[in-house]
């Protein structure tokens, strides 16, 4: 008995490994397509083992695959004999009828299958996965449909016929669906925005689900979320304005506060749709001075009013001025606090960069020092603000002396990494290039991606006009040049600029000078000209570093200088397109995004 125990105990472990060969090579010759030496050894692991699914399914495969259609069908209804509850081998009977073109005969299985949820809808479940294992999504969605009406609960198996209308492209089932699920319950909203972002593809779909928010609204009017998710609807096809006129509407319905118009001009805000964000905040003001949003109204309108300068939208000396004016009246008003100390800020930014009022921009900066609990981080932001006044004054040393401050007490921060390149720009603006370059070189690997772009190119223009074989001549002189630029020197800097090519002709720097030149006709307004040097810059260095900075610039002149939507359209798909790794394709793809459903009259919101 010993020894047959022992011989037992040998043979098992052989047995368990020939098994295992044959799987192997049954699986090899089912990726080979040796369909009929897979037949052989699946049929025989499948007797062994007829729970196992793997090998049941690979061994209808190869079936099918041989056209054995016979054989196929005895192995399906004997497995649908052994497991009479498992609904997988019932639809397969359907399946095989099907791939031999029986259709008729199929759905007559698939409907019975269906109908008999009516009286036990508890396999379900099994039913519809089965349907969908088979590539027939529209039966699993019947059989989901019948289960609910057998159990009269509206919304179950919500989600699962959700992720079946997204698979099909039926919006128009999905939508209610969602509808559904909200009226349930508040608190399903965000699951429901994950589906709906579907529907923003197609107008009328976009149609439907206005239509069905306004019936909520009608039939549900205590229920609130219906409001907000009508206005979701307008943002998410950006439709900025109509989401104004129902956030207005609705405040003005419910007597609120503006909180949602407060929200929405955020919105707006970060979609650089600055008119309809000023519409937010001034009618919020409007509620007057004792409403709960009147000082986020004022100072949400001033934030409004300072990116549409900074950004060039309109930095047009009558809009900067009444900006000023609306600042000051702003700090008159509030005080000069450190809840306000940013915008004393930026009334300096204006003074320094718009009105060329060095003095005036100096004496706020240096006020924001002297107001109590500002944060000791906006006070080193303004420092370097407060250095670069002093650089266009040409107060050098003053300058150096507070970027190596604010450089020192933020180390590895993108605060000191910023005063650092900012140091080492000056340096490069006062010829001292092996020191500038080291700097930079440091700052490549900075966590700001902006940062490291910005010194990766000054670095690369200093490296290629300081090598061996050449003096720094005309990198010095460039330097001036985009040191009275910075300053706002304008006319002295075109005059050296142009000057370039008769006293460094065919010069490594000719790229850059077109830049610079670009940069200072679009502080000067000139448009046209502008645009000709942006264009050089593409169409003879589109291989350099400058290339997509310029096309962007050029992308931007079009979209909210001259309104040329097109034009812009096509300049940020060209950058798009070809210069993927741009630092500006984020951007770009945002704007391109946007004016192509303009132009294409999908009103999008």
């Amino acid at each position: 008995m010993k020894c047959i125990g022992f011989l037992l105990l040998f043979l098992l472990p052989l047995a368990a490994l020939c098994q295992g060969n044959d799987e192997e090579l049954a699986a090899e010759f089912l990726n080979n397509k040796e369909f009929d030496k897979a037949i052989i050894l699946y049929e025989k692991l499948l007797k062994k083992d007829y729970t196992s699914p793997y090998y049941y399914q690979n061994l209808l495969t190869c079936y099918l695959e041989l056209k054995d259609y016979s054989e196929a069908e005895k192995m399906v209804k004997r497995q649908a004999k052994r497991f009479q509850d498992n609904y997988f081998y019932k639809v397969d009977q359907g399946y095989l009828l099907q791939q031999q073109n029986r259709t008729t005969e199929a759905f007559a299985i698939y409907n019975s299958l269906i109908e008999s949820l009516i009286k036990n809808p508890n396999p379900c479940l099994q039913l519809a996965t089965a349907f969908l294992r088979r590539d027939l999504p529209d039966l699993s969605i019947s059989a989901y449909i019948t289960a609910r009406k057998a159990t009269k609960i509206e919304t179950l198996y919500a989600e699962n016929l959700l992720d079946l209308y997204v698979l099909t492209k039926r919006n128009k089932a999905l939508i209610p669906e969602c509808f559904a699920l909200i009226i349930e319950s508040d608190e399903n909203l965000e699951k429901v925005k994950g589906y709906l972002y579907r529907v923003f593809e197609n107008t009328s779909d976009i149609d439907f689900l206005k239509e069905n928010c306004l019936l909520a609204i009608q039939k549900y009017p205590n229920r609130p979320i219906f409001d907000d998710l009508f206005i979701w609807t307008f943002v998410q096809n950006r439709d900025f304005e109509g989401a104004f006129r129902q956030s207005n509407a609705i405040d003005k319905r419910e007597r609120g506060d503006g909180n949602r118009l407060i929200d929405l001009a955020e919105i707006c805000l970060s979609n650089q749709d600055y008119t309809t964000a000023v519409k937010c905040y001034n009618n919020v003001m409007l509620y007057g001075e004792v409403g709960a949003n009147f000082a986020n109204a004022n100072y949400g309108l001033l934030d409004v009013k300072y990116q549409i300068i900074t950004t060039g939208i309109n930095d047009s000396s009558a809009y900067v001025n009444a900006t000023v004016a609306e600042i000051i009246q702003f700090l008159s008003t509030f005080g000069k606090t450190s809840n306000t100390s940013l915008y004393i800020k930026e009334l300096a930014d204006l003074y320094m960069f718009y009105q060329h009022d060095i003095a005036k921009a100096i004496s706020f900066l240096e006020e924001i020092n002297t107001i109590p609990g500002v944060q000791p981080r906006f006070v080193a932001e303004t420092k370097l603000q407060l250095a670069d006044a002093y650089l266009v004054s040409g107060d050098i040393w003053e300058a150096q002396l507070l970027y190596s401050q604010v450089d020192k007490d933020y180390k590895e921060d993108p605060l000191g990494q910023e005063a650092k390149f900012r140091n080492a720009r000056l340096s490069y603006f006062n010829a001292d290039f092996d020191w500038a370059k080291e700097q930079l070189d440091i700052l490549k690997t900075a966590t700001s991606q902006l940062i490291s772009n910005d010194a990766i190119e000054l670095s690369l223009m200093i490296q290629e006009n300081t090598g061996f074989d050449s003096t720094t001549n005309a990198l010095e002189e460039f330097a001036k040049a985009d040191l009275l630029i910075f300053q706002n020197n304008l006319t002295k800097a075109m005059e050296l600029l142009n000057l370039f090519p008769y006293k460094f002709p065919k010069h490594d720097l000719d790229d850059d000078i077109l830049f610079a030149k670009a940069r200072t006709m679009e502080k000067q307004k000139n448009l046209p000209q502008a645009i000709k040097f942006y264009e050089a810059i593409v169409s003879q260095y589109g291989y350099d570093i400058l290339a997509d900075n310029a096309l962007y610039h050029l992308a931007r002149i079009y979209d909210f200088k001259l309104k040329d939507k097109q034009k812009a359209k096509d300049t940020y798909e060209k950058l798009i397109f070809d210069y993927t790794s741009s630092l500006f394709s984020v951007e770009a793809r945002k704007r391109q995004k946007a004016l192509k459903e303009e132009l294409e009259g999908r009103v999008k919101g």
